[in-house]
């Protein structure tokens, strides 16, 4: 149960991020090649990310991973 707790705090760091810079879940897939639903799960807590989609996403971001993992 805790992990889920981790999964959904993480997820809450890229929504914040994706919103923050004016993107739809449907604009962060499509510049980071990962399928609308997968962005979906993610943010939602209901699968844990891979390091490799992090570093996408934080790539697309233009932010460290570390800053999407902080407080998570």
């Amino acid at each position: 149960m805790k992990g889920n707790h981790i999964y959904k705090r993480l997820g809450k760091r890229i929504c914040e991020e994706r919103t923050k810079r004016g993107m739809s879940q449907e604009d962060l897939a499509g510049i980071s090649c990962l399928h609308r639903t997968h962005i979906t799960r993610i943010e939602h807590g209901k699968i844990n990310p891979s390091f490799s989609t992090l570093n996408k996403l934080a790539r697309k971001f233009k932010i460290p991973v570390w800053q999407l993992i902080k407080g998570s």
